[in-house]
């Protein structure tokens, strides 16, 4: 079966935690300390994550995400790389 490749973008503050200051080594989305299993998600200028791992003009760059929160994010649509 081939996959259907379409573009979703949903808005980072309907799934990122309140009051994250991001850091190095820690998720994007809650904050946590990463593990061995983070993934990368890219997050563009209009503050919107879209499900794809090429560039992008208004891309804002990747940005790291847990395992748990990685799992999340993938409503069989994937969107951490």
């Amino acid at each position: 079966m081939k996959e259907l490749n379409i573009i979703i973008q949903i808005p980072l503050e309907s799934i990122q935690k309140e009051n994250i200051h991001h850091s190095d080594g820690h998720c994007f989305i809650c904050g946590n300390k990463l593990g061995n299993n983070s993934k990368f998600v890219q997050l563009l200028t209009n503050g919107n994550l879209i499900n794809s791992d090429e560039d992008f003009e208004e891309s804002q760059g990747f940005f790291p995400v847990g395992s748990e929160c990685a799992k999340k994010l993938e409503y069989k649509v994937k969107f951490a790389f």
